[in-house]
């Protein structure tokens, strides 16, 4: 019997302690495309473009993650679909000029070179750390069978939550991936590709969390 009690008591525990996401719509014309009790995904159409908002929680702190997203030149260790990854140019600490290839599921390869502006959090900011970026496509050669992606613009948004033990880290993208995609791949990315995205950023972060202590 003690031990029904003691089992009984962990699971309504676990159960409490696995609350969902409080994140409300962005506005009337958004469509919640996606949600879970670890991530919410919310999707809008503009013409042919598409703007992305997805939001979780990171058992990191936003430093770690911070350093996890700007690490440019190791997403191909740990990030989905990520071929190549290195970085062109650098301006200081915050800009950078980056080119990734990618080669999701049932499409052709993609690349884009990006113009990077990454911003640390501090008191002035409320701790927010930031990795913002605009497409820079002329940064770097077409590859031939490789399709440029001229519009991508996006961020990571890396806020502290829990005395910044923890992080809320919200994802922003507009994009056109460019050439012809069927609508179930499109719809795959936000069932199928922003959650693996998410989980390997969540990963990595809890490893590089774990190293440092």
């Amino acid at each position: 019997m003690r031990g029904l009690i003691i089992f009984a008591v962990a699971a309504v525990f676990a159960a409490s302690s696995a609350q969902a996401l409080d994140v409300k719509s962005p506005g009337v014309d958004w469509t919640e495309a996606y949600r879970t009790d670890e991530l919410v995904i919310f999707t809008k159409d503009v013409g042919k473009d598409r703007k992305i908002i997805a939001t979780a929680e990171v058992e990191a702190s936003p430093n770690v993650v911070f350093k996890v997203v700007s690490d440019f030149e190791h997403y191909r260790d740990f990030m989905p679909y990520v071929e190549e990854s290195r970085v062109l140019t650098r301006k200081g600490d915050n800009e950078a000029v980056t080119y990734a290839r990618i080669a999701p599921p049932f499409v052709s390869k993609r690349d884009y070179p990006l113009k990077v502006r990454m911003t640390r959090g501090s008191p002035s900011n409320g701790g927010v750390f930031k990795v913002e970026w605009t497409a820079h496509p002329e940064a770097e050669p077409e590859v031939e069978g490789v399709v440029r992606v001229k519009l991508n613009e996006g961020s990571w948004l890396a806020a502290p939550l829990n005395g910044g033990k923890r992080t809320r880290l919200t994802y922003t993208l507009l994009t056109n991936p460019g050439g012809l995609i069927p609508d179930f791949v499109v719809n795959l990315s936000n069932t199928v590709a922003i959650p693996e995205l998410f989980d390997a950023v969540k990963k990595r972060s809890v490893e590089k969390s774990s190293v440092q202590k």
